[in-house]
């Protein structure tokens, strides 16, 4: 149990949790009703690869680009799925790799944060 995480807190961490899943539910909503999101570069309508090699080029590489970006939503709002599935285990605000508590300034930052600071760095440094 984190002793810095009072009622008041911990509903003021999931509402913020809660708001930033919502938001992120909306964008990935909005990137697939732009673009089907099972369409591969070939079956893509939007990429006409009727025109030059650069043309091309420059269509794959924005196509790819829109991909990755909803792939980056998506794991944000995983994280934040994640966090607030840990409030139901009373788990949240404790870091994953130490069982220590994540102090309330980190979390107020990145709600979503699974470690404290320093195991963070040594799972960034992991690769």
């Amino acid at each position: 149990m984190n002793p810095e995480l009072t009622p008041e807190i911990l509903t003021e961490l999931r509402a913020a949790l809660e708001a930033k899943r919502d938001s992120l539910r909306r964008d990935v909503a909005a990137l697939r009703s732009d673009e089907d999101s099972d369409d591969t570069p070939d079956t893509d309508s939007s990429t006409d690869f009727a025109g030059d090699h650069g043309d091309a080029s420059v269509d794959l590489e924005e196509w790819d680009e829109n991909h990755q970006e909803e792939l980056d939503l998506e794991d944000q709002l995983s994280e934040v799925e994640h966090a607030l599935s840990k409030f139901a285990l009373g788990t949240y605000g404790i870091c994953e790799d130490c069982d220590q508590p994540i102090p309330l300034a980190r979390l107020r930052a990145i709600p979503e944060a699974r470690y404290t600071v320093e195991h963070e760095r040594e799972k960034e440094a992991k690769g």
